[in-house]
């Protein structure tokens, strides 16, 4: 077995601390990006929801296919 913690989980605890310590002072932008499509949300932590989320997925960006970089500034929009 490997010593010490995995880098997922340090990585994991690192986040969360400063998710903690920031407090929930202001919403924070989650990004994920696999290799057809983007999604975008704003995630308020105070409330534990979800203020607003786009993706290449909706309807009106659907005509920028893929995880291109002319399909992010779409959604960034």
């Amino acid at each position: 077995m490997a010593k010490g913690l995995s880098l997922f989980e340090r990585r994991r605890r690192r986040v969360r601390t400063a998710l903690r310590a920031r407090g929930g002072m202001r919403p924070r932008l989650s990004i994920h990006r696999s290799g057809r499509h983007i999604y975008a949300q704003v995630i308020d932590d105070a409330a534990g929801r979800t203020v607003a989320a786009a993706s290449t997925l909706d309807k009106d960006l659907r005509e920028t296919t893929g995880a291109t970089t002319d399909a992010a500034a779409s959604v960034g929009k």
